[in-house]
């Protein structure tokens, strides 16, 4: 039986509700749509999303969904629209030459050899993100922050200082039957 006292993982990217959550059939990532007008994929370990889906128009996402091949993600949102992305946003899928595919796997090769150097990292991480969305992180961020110096420095200056500090799996949580 799982420990029920503290989570497997907390998934923290989006600044506003999630409407959604849906596994994918493989069961190794999961997608979330929110009311902040996007489209979040994560891998079932990592904390934070791997890729971000957006446009222009689309507004609210209520629903998303995987297609059973895992290859694609359906989101409707409040606009009426209903929007097909690709789960990996940067496979080509359709018939490849044998040329195409030794210079497919050698790219893979090269970003998997120098993965550890920082450039690379970056460049493996950046996504572009709405304003909006980016902004209200920013102010998201500070405002967490200051809750975590306002709680250090009540921790420091109460009898709590001798108490052990919860991880953030823990607090989550809010109550176990005994």
């Amino acid at each position: 039986m799982r420990k029920m006292n503290r989570a497997l993982n907390v998934l923290k990217d989006h600044v506003a509700a999630v409407m959604d959550v849906e596994f994918s059939p493989t069961g190794e990532e999961l997608v979330s749509a929110s009311y902040d007008r996007t489209v979040r994929l994560w891998s079932r370990k990592a904390g934070h999303s791997r890729d971000i889906y957006h446009t222009k128009r689309m507004q609210r996402v209520f629903s998303v969904n995987f297609t059973p091949d895992s290859k694609y993600v359906l989101s409707g949102s409040d606009d009426g629209n209903i929007r097909l992305w690709r789960a990996e946003s940067s496979k080509r899928e359709g018939i490849k030459s044998a040329k195409q595919r030794q210079s497919l796997e050698y790219n893979e090769a090269l970003k998997k050899r120098y993965e550890h150097m920082p450039e690379i990292r970056r460049i493996k991480r950046h996504r572009h993100i709405p304003k909006v969305v980016k902004k209200a992180g920013e102010i998201k961020a500070e405002e967490i922050k200051a809750i975590k110096r306002r709680e250090e420095n009540e921790r420091k200056h109460t009898k709590k200082q001798f108490q052990k500090r919860r991880s953030e799996r823990e607090k989550m949580v809010l109550a176990s039957e005994v």
